[in-house]
């Protein structure tokens, strides 16, 4: 009976730490655990969300010095 409830708690502690790190802590569980309010839950994001703000951002100065620098060659 022990080992059952033992590999349960190690099951639940790997479930919650998947739902924080993948959400935040201020998604995690619908909000359950944010500690302001929805204006500062939105702000804050998870490591991952703000990853891949970060590339996007990348993505698109590329874009733009690209089309800048087109429209120099064309002048």
């Amino acid at each position: 009976m022990g080992k059952i409830l033992i590999i349960g708690a190690i099951v639940v502690v790997i479930w919650v730490g998947l739902e924080i790190q993948s959400n935040g802590i201020e998604g995690a569980f619908n909000g359950a655990f944010a500690p302001a309010g929805q204006a500062e839950a939105e702000r804050v994001t998870s490591t991952p969300k703000r990853a891949g703000q970060a590339v996007q951002n990348s993505f698109n100065q590329d874009e733009a010095r690209k089309n800048r620098l087109l429209e120099q060659a064309s002048e």
